[in-house]
């Protein structure tokens, strides 16, 4: 495989630009609930989209950069990003507790619903990390 590191970039720049901002909007959320005097925090969903950015601009722009790794880390990474990015809504989704619609929200920290969609994207994040490195 030959990537096109150029096509590469804009991709993960533009998928980056929209986690940024939609995490953006998040905290501004968590803003106004602090200035209700209401308590504050930052679910584990978003710190699954804060691991993505970072999974996108340690591989796919930094690793690049420095030479670490081969020219596929770039392109694996980015796939890695995605991954995460993809588990992002079902688990922020969990975290409000919308999968059961004959429950009420249960305004945990983490409820049930965000921990099984945050496990079942850890173990697709680890089938593919270990795929990736086989290939």
């Amino acid at each position: 495989m030959d990537p096109d590191l150029g096509a590469l970039w804009t991709a993960a720049g533009v998928v980056s630009g929209f986690q940024v901002t939609g995490f953006a909007l998040r905290i501004n959320r968590e803003i106004d609930v602090s200035g209700k005097g209401d308590i504050t925090w930052l679910p584990p969903a978003d710190i699954l989209n804060l691991l993505s950015i970072a999974v996108t601009m340690l591989g796919v722009f930094i690793a690049p950069v420095l030479s670490v790794g081969s020219a596929t880390v770039p392109v694996k990474a980015f796939g890695l990003s995605v991954l995460l990015l993809a588990g992002y809504p079902f688990a922020l989704a969990g975290h409000y507790d919308m999968f059961n619609p004959r429950t009420h929200r249960s305004w945990m920290y983490c409820p049930r619903q965000e921990r099984i969609a945050l496990a079942v994207v850890g173990v697709s994040a680890v089938a593919y990390t270990a795929l990736a490195m086989l290939r």
